[in-house]
């Protein structure tokens, strides 16, 4: 096979476009705001969320209804939510008409997650709810009930 006298020419190397790329991996460097976004939400950790839900009071069977924007944010809560029993709810704040409110009035929500960019999504279905569940806000902006800044005392 090939051994130390090989006569299997060695691969060419493509040279980089870049010069100070070539070492840049990862998402660390200079590059990686850019890649990321400005607008990146922070990581939400299922643990965290599951302890989250325990300080607040919620057991199985409770059912909680996610209003959030970002897929890979709503699935971390959905799993942290899961894992100790609760319902969980994912409404659309893209949709118009009764849709969101009948979903969040049959599910029974005990408590109701949602992004703060989803907020007058979120306040159309304002008067036309019977009872009305606590809210917690995700994302920039909460001044107040902010899941962000628990979550965040829970690390």
């Amino acid at each position: 096979m090939y051994g130390v006298n090989s006569s299997a020419a060695p691969l060419p190397v493509p040279a980089p476009q870049d010069p100070a790329r070539l070492f840049r991996t990862g998402t660390a460097g200079p590059g990686a705001a850019d890649r990321r976004g400005a607008g990146a939400a922070a990581p939400v950790c299922p643990h965290r969320v599951a302890r989250w839900a325990i300080g607040e009071g919620l057991r199985a069977g409770d059912a909680v209804a996610l209003l959030v924007q970002e897929l890979a944010q709503a699935e971390a809560m959905r799993l942290g939510l899961t894992r100790l029993g609760l319902r969980v709810t994912c409404l659309d704040g893209s949709r118009l008409g009764d849709a969101p409110t009948d979903s969040l009035s049959l599910s029974g929500a005990a408590l109701v997650i949602v992004d703060t960019a989803l907020a007058q999504a979120y306040a159309g279905l304002m008067g036309q709810l019977s009872a009305y569940p606590p809210v917690w806000w995700n994302g920039p902006g909460a001044d107040f009930a902010s899941l962000d800044l628990a979550l965040a005392e829970l690390a």
